[in-house]
């Protein structure tokens, strides 16, 4: 008796007092709309992302690239801002679609992924990719399709009925110059239907330099509306016809209208922000476990994602839940991860505290880092994993001129509302009323980054 006393009473302690209030019924309604929206988290990536660009001036099969490197106004889950991007969408209403990429030159090849809807990769393109360098045209079709193809084109069937790419010129340099012949290489990528490529039509380019592109799904009640609406114009995949079947108890189906009651509403006003927290929670601390013992850094891809090509897809089951988490911190997946580049992520103090805006911080980068070309760290709104709004800057990397190192070689790097004095130029300003989280990049990395031989030193929370 005593002991069933005390598991009552912690049971109680515990559960908010709205979650007692509620039947079985209402629980299981609250808990599927949270599933929902961890299980659609790449498909809104995908619809925010197509809408941002429009939005812009983009349409299918348009080009949209920047000029200059952009900033925060680049709203997506953790871009860099040390070289530009190339972005488009297309869909196979009309039958199916080319992309051609040309042939890296002297200074400027690309990388990136053509991608489904899903965020699948469905092919990286570049040096690294299946053109290696040497450009090539790649055919995309529906499922099904048995008509006329391309001579010499590499040819993909592509699961669903939208498809985007997000891709970057690689230059040595963000000088204007290089810029300027990133935006020459940009210029000669095309997305055209297959039935136009006797005489493609002109492709049109817009140059997004500037432009607020607000592309991280907003996790409120609203999110289910906009579930609802993509999915009528993909597709049902094998492996989400169980999630279909429960989708129907949230009032998403296919074919037929999303008019949820008052009462539904409400659960979904409750369950949006709760799904965003446990993707952050989940990305940021479960599925991703440090990478230094007793430190708390850690990788930016759970296990299962390099191993299922990001398709999260196993021989037992589909881990549609490690998908979500995964893409509320990446926009792109890749087909063929390589070691090119490296990255580590940060969200929480020795602690084991949010990173708080309203705080100060100071990370020390140790001297030596054992990089070919060069480091950067970056910081991130927490809750969108984008880059933190409004700010001057949202990087400091090893190339930049007018930062300070200490004598040993390392360099400290504070971050708060305001700098510490005489402390600007090594300074990243930080949004007070929000948490935020730190990505280290290592371009060219060198074993002692994977040996661990090397180590990172955690923030450290200043007084």
């Amino acid at each position: 008796m005593i002991r069933a006393s005390l598991l009552t009473f912690l049971l109680v302690s515990i559960t908010p007092s709205w979650a007692m209030e509620q039947s079985i019924d209402d629980r299981m309604t609250h808990h599927r709309a949270v599933e929902a929206v961890v299980w659609a988290m790449p498909l809104m990536n995908f619809k925010k992302f197509r809408d941002a660009l429009a939005d812009a001036g983009v349409g299918p099969n348009d080009i949209g690239y920047f000029s200059e490197v952009q900033d925060w106004k680049f709203q997506t889950a953790t871009p860099n801002n040390t070289t530009p991007y190339i972005n488009f969408y297309w869909n196979l209403d009309d039958g199916p679609i080319v992309v051609e990429i040309p042939a890296s030159i002297p200074g400027v090849g690309v990388f990136g992924t053509i991608m489904d809807a899903w965020q699948s990769p469905i092919d990286d393109v570049g040096a690294a990719g299946r053109d290696k360098g040497r450009g090539g045209k790649y055919l995309i079709v529906p499922e099904g399709y048995e008509g006329p193809l391309l001579p010499n084109a590499y040819v993909y069937t592509q699961e669903t009925n939208n498809g985007f790419a997000i891709l970057r010129p690689i230059i040595e340099s963000s000088s204007a110059e290089n810029l300027a012949l990133a935006v020459e290489f940009t210029k000669q990528i095309k997305v055209y239907p297959l039935s136009k490529a006797g005489q493609p039509a002109e492709t049109k380019y817009i140059d997004l330099a500037g432009k607020l592109l607000e592309m991280t799904p907003v996790l409120d009640g609203s999110i289910y509306s906009e579930i609802h609406e993509l999915l009528q114009e993909e597709p049902i995949q094998e492996r989400n016809k169980s999630m279909m079947g429960m989708l129907t108890h949230l009032g998403i189906e296919v074919g037929k209208p999303f008019e949820p009651s008052k009462e539904l509403q409400a659960v979904f006003d409750k369950a949006g922000p709760d799904a965003l927290e446990y993707m952050i929670s989940a990305y940021h601390r479960s599925f991703n476990p440090p990478y230094y013992d007793g430190k708390k850094w850690s990788t930016i891809v759970p296990s299962g994602v390099i191993e299922t090509e990001f398709t999260f897809v196993y021989p037992t089951h589909f881990d549609y839940i490690r998908r979500g988490a995964t893409y509320y911190g990446v926009i792109s997946s890749v087909k063929n991860y390589g070691t090119a580049s490296f990255y580590l992520d940060l969200a929480e103090d020795p602690s084991n505290d949010w990173l708080y805006g309203d705080r100060q911080y100071k990370l020390t980068v140790p001297a030596n880092v054992p990089v070919r070309d060069f480091w950067s760290i970056t910081t991130y709104d927490l809750k969108t994993a984008a880059f933190v709004r409004n700010m001057p800057r949202n990087t400091i990397d090893s190339t930049m001129d007018g930062v300070e190192y200490n004598a040993d070689g390392s360099i400290d790097i504070y971050f708060g509302p305001k700098p510490p004095k005489g402390k600007e130029s090594n300074w990243l300003k930080t949004d007070p009323d929000q948490r935020f989280f730190l990505l280290g990049r290592f371009y060219g990395p060198e074993p002692a980054l994977f040996d661990k031989s090397f180590q990172m030193n955690d923030i450290e929370r200043l007084k």
